[in-house]
């Protein structure tokens, strides 16, 4: 074995600190008011309503806001800090090592785990959640889950318990990046409780969710309300709230007035509008940097952006400065990389194509067309038409035309990946802290139109930064890839939010992690 790994001890390959957040507002954590404080009921409103609490089936951070207080990973990221690439800890793993190759991982359990249904958790439970998402043989292999691992887990060979308590995976490639994987929201595998499934079946896990989290399930209201309750048998530190209700909110300013109302204690995706109004009346506004980003895509079924100058020529076009100033009141970072901050690949120095409008007309120019002559649809979500609306004018002072299409979420996200004629630009909000999101971010750029044997130097520069055995050489390969898919223009990063939750001022131990979810173990409420 190579790499002897203790999550304690982890230090993240690149630990680069980010800087590139507004200028004022408050701390990253909430304020100590002197001890903690055991008990009470937090409410959190979210923006969005979460998918099926399924752990190998979840979409959207909004569910894993939610499910991560139900289920654990193996290996979890360090929550608690505010700046740089979180280190990775333990979790259901105690311990983690490699091969020399970087193919075989093998994962020492803890042993003091149970189940909210009070079963033992072991080796054999990991098996059965392995077996779920890859292994077709399996009574209840669930080819959803299966579809949406792929990513990570297509090159998986061998999965197998060595004994009790340590699991072992072998992949046909190396796969360097596997424990912070683990430790990501989605195309990945928090542990749930097998005897659900076998029970009840697959589809009927996410009703009745069950986990070893500090949290468990109590009921669900769709389009109303999650409810969970401590888990009072759980092996961590215990939390200190009762209660954890999730209220779904999706319009902004009802959001905000329940937090102003005391209705609720938490909100998320704060309107850069409302820092201010938030902060006079005595909330916190905590700044901080996620490992998110917003960023445009290109549908490449559009023959207008197949064209690499009228692509280099939107992205001229692009004053990102004031976009973060204007439409976000200072609250984001412009970025220039699609490697978001927080990502353990993440160089802030880094430039794609500067703002120069002249230098984009000529390029359309150049690429055959007059003022006004170039025109496409601009797809968004019903959240975003504000941003859609400077977008149209920052690009009509190129000579671009743009017509909005707002969709709510749900046809949003089925008309960007089934796009029609006319459609041009997309708006995506993506992002990851490992390394290998650039993978998962370029492979979903193929679901705008993108053929990947168009650019062959970018997919083949990503592949072996994908598949490296070269632990010292990783990042910067990864780097490397990334510079590739900028000189190409393939996708235009735009910002990064720095403003992103509220609480109320009684709300204690909240902090803005520098990655797209949080710990509501830690949090109390001060009398």
């Amino acid at each position: 074995m190579r790499r002897i790994v203790s999550g304690v001890a982890l230090i993240a390959a690149s630990a680069v600190l980010l800087h590139g957040c507004a200028a004022g507002g408050g701390p990253a954590a909430t304020g100590d008011a002197g001890e903690p404080v055991e008990g009470g009921d937090f409410v959190s409103a979210l923006y969005l309503e979460p998918r099926g609490l399924d752990p190998h089936r979840q979409v959207f951070w909004e569910t894993y806001r939610v499910s991560r207080h139900i289920f654990e990973p193996l290996v979890q990221e360090d929550l608690t800090q505010t700046e740089g690439v979180p280190d990775l800890q333990p979790a259901l793993a105690e311990s983690w090592e490699s091969s020399d190759d970087g193919r075989t991982w093998t994962f020492t359990l803890r042993q003091d785990a149970t189940f909210h249904d009070g079963s033992r958790f072991d080796a054999e439970a990991v098996h059965q959640n392995v077996q779920r998402v890859w292994d077709e043989d399996y009574e209840f292999y669930d080819e959803e889950a299966a579809g949406r691992l792929q990513v990570w887990f297509g090159n998986l060979s061998e999965a197998q318990p060595v004994d009790d308590f340590t699991y072992e995976f072998t992949f046909s490639e190396p796969f360097l990046g596997f424990p912070r994987i683990l430790a990501q929201s989605m195309y990945t595998l928090p542990i749930g409780n097998p005897a659900v499934w076998e029970e009840h079946g697959n589809d009927a896990f996410a009703d009745q969710p069950e986990g070893t989290g500090p949290y468990r399930f109590v009921s669900r209201a769709i389009g109303d309300r999650i409810e969970l309750e401590r888990n009072e048998d759980y092996y961590g530190d215990r939390p200190y709230l009762d209660t954890l209700t999730f209220r779904i909110i999706p319009n902004n300013q009802t959001r905000v007035a329940s937090l102003l109302n005391n209705e609720v204690d938490h909100i998320s995706y704060v309107q850069p509008d409302d820092v201010e109004t938030l902060e006079n009346a005595g909330f916190n506004v905590p700044e901080g940097t996620g490992a998110q980003l917003i960023y445009l895509s290109f549908n490449y079924d559009n023959p207008q952006l197949q064209d690499e100058r009228v692509r280099k020529a939107l992205i001229h076009g692009l004053d990102r400065e004031a976009l973060a100033e204007q439409v976000f009141n200072g609250y984001a970072s412009p970025q220039y990389s699609f490697l978001p901050p927080g990502n353990e690949a993440y160089d802030p120095a880094v430039r794609d194509f500067e703002y120069d409008p002249e230098a984009a007309r000529e390029l359309l120019a150049d690429a055959g067309y007059e003022p006004g002559e170039l025109h496409f649809n601009l797809v968004v979500d019903v959240a975003n038409e504000n941003l859609a609306q400077w977008l149209q004018d920052a690009y009509g002072q190129i000579g671009v035309e743009t017509e909005i299409v707002s969709l709510d979420r749900v046809s949003y996200s089925a008309r960007v990946y089934n796009s029609e004629e006319g459609d041009g630009l997309s708006l995506d909000e993506f992002g990851e802290t490992n390394a290998e999101w650039l993978f998962n971010g370029y492979n979903g750029l193929t679901g705008r139109g993108l053929d990947q044997d168009d650019y062959p130097e970018v997919t083949e520069a990503i592949q072996e930064a994908l598949y490296t055995d070269d632990e010292d050489a990783r990042i910067q390969q990864w780097q490397e890839a990334e510079a590739l898919l900028r000189e190409n223009a393939l996708v235009i990063p735009a910002v990064n939010l720095t403003r992103y939750y509220a609480t109320g001022p009684n709300v204690q131990g909240f902090t803005f992690a520098s990655t797209n979810w949080y710990d509501l173990s830690t949090v109390w409420l001060s009398e």
